[in-house]
């Protein structure tokens, strides 16, 4: 049997189309390389700011995985004046931590022993009504950015409560920590 051109031509391009459907099938069904995920090398050194009651308050570099104790020893160590209990010293660092040291605070108005400072994460109503400059509207509208956000990481998170701008957060730096 003999095939015109026109059958010919048909032919070949049925079997042009099957070869090109056979690679694409072995293209397609072939598997994908895996998948890897590279985690970023962590950056060697941290940049940390230390300051309150320390001999030398500043910008101090330290290794990763340094802990506040570190940071304020770099500062050449707590001052007589300071209230190392108000301060979670085993707390790891991250980059661009800030480590603020508290004063002992003076005795209170009515005598007796000094005023502790507050830890901004476990404060009730009641103990940040009796901080100046803040009354029961600020301290609620605090613990329900406490409770909508989860703990405080910094006290300047505090700028993120509606009525605390930066002249009352620098007035509550001596009163509140962030473990």
């Amino acid at each position: 049997m003999r095939w015109n051109r026109q059958e010919q031509l048909v032919v070949a391009l049925a079997i042009a189309a099957a070869v090109v459907a056979g690679g694409l099938l072995l293209v397609l069904r072939r598997p994908s390389p895996p998948v890897r995920f590279v985690e970023p090398p962590l950056p060697a050194e941290l940049v940390v700011q230390v300051d309150g009651e320390v001999a030398r308050p500043g910008l101090y570099r330290v290794t990763h995985g340094s802990r506040v104790e570190d940071a304020i020893q770099g500062a050449g160590g707590a001052t007589a004046q300071a209230d190392l209990s108000a301060v979670n010293r085993a707390r790891v660092l991250r980059d661009g931590d800030r480590v603020t040291v508290p004063a002992l605070l003076p005795a209170s108005p009515t005598g007796g022993s000094p005023r502790r400072v507050l830890d901004i994460n476990t404060a009730t109503a009641a103990d940040l009504e009796a901080l100046p400059g803040i009354g029961p509207v600020l301290a609620g509208r605090i613990i329900a950015y406490r409770t909508r956000h989860g703990p405080f990481q910094r006290l300047e998170e505090l700028l993120q409560v509606e009525g605390i701008g930066p002249r009352l957060l620098q007035q509550l730096r001596s009163a509140l920590i962030v473990p």
